[in-house]
């Protein structure tokens, strides 16, 4: 067997962000995709079939020893991409600087530092049972790239992937039909027909955009939202399965269920309790609608559209 890839997913969780924290999360999307599942894409695309994803809570020893399994199972080489950044790295390239340069282990670096991707040879993972991502002085090469990369540390980086797929900066292109230039929606979304939409912006899979809802300023819908009457989304990302009350300003933010973290201000808020925000259940799909939002929650007026609730 040539190669396997074991993913490690950062943070500590595969499924979302530690509640109450400000940590970009593996599973939010970014135009209707994961980093984690472009990663996997990408290793696929070099005809890897083995492929593995861990939590990088476990004991780096565990992920140890699937490298050595697979080791000695035959597997030649072992691609480890420890998940912190999205990076769009020609792996076909990475594997052959490593093959023709007779490597034993390749790091890959940018102009930051290490990127946590490493190539290493069967020889190698055999020759040492302790965990490779935590040896910095284990002797290998360097693979410095240049391209485009970013670093997801943060909701604030979150937000600028999303902003740099929208209006072309890396390769990221949403998912969905090209509705106009620099608009993509799913064909599965369901948009009132006075909904207005400045590009560029991305609205995806199983999404109900109400009357009079305002979608600007590289703002994204994932997939499963509900955006309710007259709301505006300036800058803003919605995360899935997330509920959007009437009337709201909602602008430079990242929204995710009850929990909106907005990053000019760096604060953050549960706005649950207040009928303004909700998470959509698979068994429940239009949360009830909040009957006084004028007085669930004292929010500033937005500095553009007076009379709203700026979230």
């Amino acid at each position: 067997m040539e190669m396997g890839a074991l993913v490690v997913a950062a943070g500590g969780d595969l499924n979302g962000a530690t509640p109450g924290s400000s940590l970009w999360a593996p599973a939010w999307p970014v135009l209707g995709q994961t980093v984690l599942e472009r990663w996997i894409r990408m290793v696929q695309g070099l005809g890897v079939g083995l492929v593995s994803v861990v939590d990088r809570a476990e004991q780096p020893s565990k992920r140890m020893h699937t490298m050595v399994e697979w080791a000695r199972e035959g597997v030649e080489r072992i691609l480890l991409i420890v998940l912190g950044s999205y990076a769009e790295i020609d792996l076909g390239d990475l594997v052959r600087f490593h093959y023709q340069g007779q490597h034993r282990v390749t790091r890959v670096f940018d102009q930051q530092g290490p990127l946590g991707i490493s190539l290493l040879d069967r020889d190698s993972v055999l020759a040492d049972s302790e965990p490779v991502a935590n040896e910095p002085y284990r002797p290998s090469s360097r693979y410095d790239f240049l391209g485009y990369v970013i670093r997801l540390s943060s909701t604030v980086s979150y937000r600028q992937l999303v902003e740099d797929a929208l209006q072309g900066r890396c390769a990221i292109r949403p998912s969905g039909i090209q509705a106009r230039e620099a608009v993509w929606i799913d064909p599965t979304a369901s948009l009132d027909p006075t909904v207005q939409i400045e590009a560029p912006c991305y609205v995806g899979p199983g999404v109900k955009v109400r009357a009079g809802v305002t979608i600007r300023g590289c703002s994204s819908i994932e997939r499963d939202c509900e955006i309710d009457l007259g709301t505006t989304l300036d800058h803003a990302s919605i995360l899935p399965n997330t509920y959007v009350a009437p009337g709201l300003y909602v602008r430079e933010s990242v929204v995710d269920g009850t929990r909106l973290e907005n990053l000019a201000r760096g604060v953050a808020l549960d706005l649950g309790a207040a009928g303004l925000l909700a998470r959509i259940s698979n068994t429940q799909p239009n949360p009830a609608r909040p009957l006084n939002l004028s007085a669930a929650i004292d929010l500033p007026l937005s500095e553009t559209e007076e009379g709203r609730e700026d979230a």
